[in-house]
């Protein structure tokens, strides 16, 4: 199965990178995929959103459990330097 049939592009999450992360380049693909979705992107479009948007933010793991993290939760787990939301909170709770 190919990444873009069964990826979720968290409309929340492509908005925090393209104000916090990205390049003006990755950041208007991005507002690209967000208006017009995927499939207009060209290939090298295509290439550059893969490369510096998907595989360098979206396909994350957290830090404690090492298991992956989506959507809205991939915002708390980049503040989180790494830690899922749901990690970050039980460590806070452990620190108490």
């Amino acid at each position: 199965m190919d990444w873009q049939d069964d990826f979720d592009l968290n409309e929340d999450a492509l908005n925090y990178l393209i104000k916090n992360e990205l390049d003006d380049t990755a950041a208007g693909i991005t507002k690209q995929v967000i208006s017009k979705g995927l499939r207009s992107l060209s290939e090298k479009q295509m290439y550059i959103f893969k490369t510096y948007v998907v595989d360098e933010w979206l396909m994350q793991k957290c830090k404690c459990g090492n298991h992956d993290v989506e959507g809205g939760d991939l915002i708390g787990l980049w503040e989180n330097n790494g830690y899922c939301p749901q990690c970050a909170n039980r460590m806070a709770k452990d620190n108490q």
